[in-house]
């Protein structure tokens, strides 16, 4: 039992996923679009159907907020399998010889262009080796892909290796413990449509979450609606900046109430005469949306002559003017044109 588009409100926030093995992440977007009944939906940080682990499902207006949430780092825990057993001092030195700034080169079957690119490995624990076996955690930055990894490590332990197994267990702040899986949702989409909405609220994450470590601009009520409106901040807007505001950061963008309006990029290091935040995107409808400052004063009514007998009836051909054609059409002979008029010959003029 689903949810309709048509009986309920726009869902805005975030849901995270336990992806199973199996499909793939664009099937599990259609699943959750069809459970939750929201028509906008998109995971963020794609995984191989035989990958499982967090997947982050954004609904809504959180839609927005995707790249910004891919861009964080990603932790996963991965099975690497050598093709022979190597001296375990060799395994952890090259371990720490990848931890770091790293050149890869995506494999053939990927989301993107395959160009050396450089990638960062934040941090590499090696938790068990048995045999040929590896059992380790990585935290690297977004956009590296761990099948290179282990079969890159493996060429320079000089035995050779692939991955194994593979698990996400965060993108950015979202982790395992705000997983669920695709029957749970379900199970609270069946609640929430019987007037209980306690388990479906447990689930979904609102979207400020995201903005939690990042600096904020508190506006003044008197901006609010041209914020909405899509309008850029200045200092006049501004009552408060919270946090190490400084320019070219991403700041997010509250009222006075701790109500998510928008967020964008701060322009300036103090505040001044210029231009202090470029709004790059609109997360809030609760104060009115279309709305348009600008467009507030209704367009006069101006009326429109509509196309009659008498239209144009000032160009109209003097009589005694020579025309050709049957009448219905005017045509003007023009005494200067000595040529033939062109011939167009079934079959031969084709181009």
């Amino acid at each position: 039992m689903y949810a309709s588009n048509s009986d309920q409100k726009e869902i805005n926030g975030f849901i995270v996923i336990d992806k199973p093995k199996g499909p793939t992440s664009h099937q599990v977007d259609a699943w959750v679009r069809e459970i939750t009944g929201e028509k906008r939906v998109g995971h963020i940080g794609t995984l191989d159907p035989n990958v499982s682990g967090v997947l982050v499902m954004a609904l809504g207006k959180a839609t927005k907020l995707i790249d910004i949430v891919h861009e964080k780092p990603k932790e996963y825990i991965s099975v690497m399998r050598l093709y022979s057993p190597a001296d375990s001092d060799t395994i952890m030195n090259v371990f720490k010889e990848f931890t770091g700034r790293i050149y890869q080169l995506p494999p053939v079957r990927s989301a993107v262009s395959r160009q050396v690119r450089e990638r960062t490995i934040y941090r590499m624990d090696v938790m068990e080796i048995n045999d040929k076996l590896i059992l380790f955690k990585v935290k690297c930055e977004s956009g590296t892909y761990i099948r290179t990894l282990c079969t890159d490590m493996g060429y320079v332990i000089g035995t050779g290796a692939q991955m194994a197994d593979l698990r996400r267990l965060s993108t950015g702040d979202f982790n395992e413990l705000h997983m669920h899986t695709l029957q749970e949702l379900s199970d609270s989409m069946v609640l929430k449509k019987q007037g209980d909405t306690s388990r479906f609220d447990s689930l979904l994450i609102p979207m400020d979450f995201v903005f939690a470590n990042e600096p904020k601009v508190i506006v003044k009520n008197t901006a609010i609606k041209n914020i909405i409106n899509g309008s850029d901040i200045y200092p006049a807007g501004i009552k408060a900046l919270v946090g190490n505001i400084q320019k070219g950061s991403r700041v997010a963008i509250y009222t006075d109430n701790n109500d998510l309006l928008a967020y964008g990029t701060m322009l300036v290091d103090k505040l001044n005469d210029l231009k202090a935040v470029d709004l790059d995107g609109i997360l809030s409808d609760k104060y009115g949306e279309n709305n348009v400052v600008r467009k507030s004063n209704k367009q006069k009514n101006i009326p429109v002559q509509k196309p009659g007998k008498k239209l144009h009836e000032h160009i109209r051909e003097p009589p005694g003017r020579n025309n050709t054609g049957n009448g219905k059409h005017m045509f003007r002979k023009n005494p200067g044109f000595k040529g033939t008029p062109s011939k167009i010959r079934k079959g031969k003029n084709k181009f």
